[in-house]
């Protein structure tokens, strides 16, 4: 029953959802987008004034993600029922986290026009400084907000294809 297992080769032991999904490619956009994340979360320490502890959640959230696409590749190049458990688990603690970030950047985005009104500038083509900190704000938690959007349905493929390959084994 080893045998047999061990002479499978790599590609048949996962199962795929469909020909067009490749599980590789989902892979290395997955650890791209966590390492997105993770620039992003450098660039939060500095500008969020809304919440100032929020840079820790794309912080933790890009390892989380970067690991699953990990594990991906890993038991990808090298099947296992062990590391194909890790990548399962992996997956879905990265999309449960995703989903968690989903709702926090979308509450950002929801309370990110509470701005205190600036001095009178002396010219109208002026911009407040804190108007300008809150508009660059605005925009990383956007673009937390789209890579996060594209990580969940990423661990979520991922996650329906370590769990079909669990459940045929």
């Amino acid at each position: 029953m080893a045998s047999e297992r061990e002479e499978l080769a790599p590609e048949s032991r996962w199962r795929f959802l469909s020909t067009w999904f490749d599980i590789e490619i989902a892979a290395v956009v997955t650890i791209l987008l966590g390492f997105f994340q993770l620039l992003l979360s450098i660039s939060i320490i500095q500008s969020d004034h809304m919440l100032p502890k929020i840079f820790m959640l794309p912080f933790v959230l890009g390892i989380v993600i970067v690991t699953g696409g990990s594990f991906t590749i890993a038991c990808q190049k090298n099947p296992s029922e062990l590391l194909l458990r890790g990548c399962a688990c992996s997956n879905v603690l990265g999309l449960l986290g995703s989903l968690v970030g989903f709702g926090i950047y979308s509450y950002i985005l929801n309370t990110a026009n509470n701005v205190e009104p600036c001095l009178p500038v002396r010219y109208h083509w002026e911009i407040c400084p804190q108007e300008m900190l809150a508009a660059y704000s605005w925009s990383l938690a956007l673009q937390l907000l789209l890579y996060d959007t594209v990580t969940v349905v990423m661990h979520l493929l991922l996650s329906l294809c370590a769990f079909k390959s669990l459940k045929t084994k």
